[in-house]
């Protein structure tokens, strides 16, 4: 993934020994790829953007290809998510009268993108996410602030209560009562962004983990669809990568795999392995030039069996 105006949106494929640029006919820089998701080795989807504008990219297992959506002109898509029968969606927002983005969310019913009417009150969304039970997620900014999530349930939406975030990052959702929430929270006596775990248990919201500074970029499942990982940023000279791990009581961090010298900061985003309990995450760290202003050091791939 790398920022919108600063390369060429690219995207590596696996094939079970190393990584490989694949072809993306017809997409151009500047811009970049911010999410991807898979159905099956042969049905995957990525968003982002390109030298047009917002752009949809689908897998058919041989090639990637543009797809066209509703409120392509004019949208940004943040994130995409695939239900295990196909069904995909994506999430982001639309400007309207006043110039300012409001929520869309677009299904895929196997033949083209339709607009879904959410009901929704809020700012473009940064995320979606479907759960286990088929019931989507989706999360970003509300009316009054950033913590808006959301799901939708035998058509019907429904927002929860904010959760204890100034942002929320990511999603997962266990059940209806048991749906996990990371991001960071902004302190008003120090001004510092220690990162974030909350759990909502169906009628309250708790915060159960809480780190020293940083964000809660990611959480992931294991193969029951409980909580496994949590991808976390790291700043002020980090040793290595860092992660927080369940058990299923509680939250502790684990080291990652990859040592960073001389990096200001170093963050990963996990990503699970539908059917295993195997995870890949990816990321980067970040140095500081002479001046001290942050520059891009290295991407990060790891994997956890």
């Amino acid at each position: 993934m790398t920022p919108a105006g600063t390369g060429t949106p690219l995207i590596l494929h696996w094939n079970g020994t190393s990584w490989s640029p694949a072809a993306l006919s017809g997409v151009s820089g500047p811009g970049g790829l911010t999410s991807v998701a898979a159905a099956s080795p042969r049905d995957a989807w990525a968003v982002g953007t390109d030298s047009s504008g917002a752009v949809v990219l689908h897998w058919n297992g041989k090639k990637w290809y543009t797809v066209s959506f509703p409120d392509q002109a004019t949208a940004i898509v943040s994130s995409v998510a695939v239900a295990p029968d196909g069904t995909a969606w994506l999430a982001g927002g639309v400007p309207n009268s006043s110039g300012d983005y409001q929520s869309l969310v677009e299904e895929w019913n196997g033949n083209a993108w339709r607009v879904v009417n959410t009901g929704l009150d809020g700012g473009a969304l940064s995320l979606v996410r479907v759960a286990a039970s088929g019931d989507v997620f989706v999360a970003g900014p509300g009316v009054t602030s950033n913590n808006l999530v959301a799901y939708e349930h035998g058509g019907t939406w429904t927002s929860l209560p904010a959760p204890p975030l100034d942002s929320v990052n990511d999603v997962l959702a266990v059940s209806g009562t048991d749906v996990w929430a990371v991001g960071l929270f902004l302190t008003t006596t120090t001004g510092s962004t220690p990162a974030e775990i909350c759990n909502w248990n169906g009628s309250t919201w708790s915060t159960v983990s809480v780190f020293s500074a940083g964000q809660a970029l990611s959480i992931s499942p294991d193969a029951s669809g409980q909580p496994q990982w949590v991808g976390l940023t790291t700043n002020t000279d980090p040793a290595s990568t860092l992660y927080s791990y369940y058990d299923g009581s509680s939250w502790s961090n684990v080291s990652g795999a990859t040592a960073l010298t001389g990096a200001f900061e170093g963050y990963t985003v996990t990503a699970h392995i539908p059917g295993t309990n195997a995870t890949w995450a990816v990321g980067g760290s970040v140095g500081l030039d002479s001046v001290g202003n942050p520059v891009p050091a290295s991407p990060i791939i790891e994997y956890n069996p």
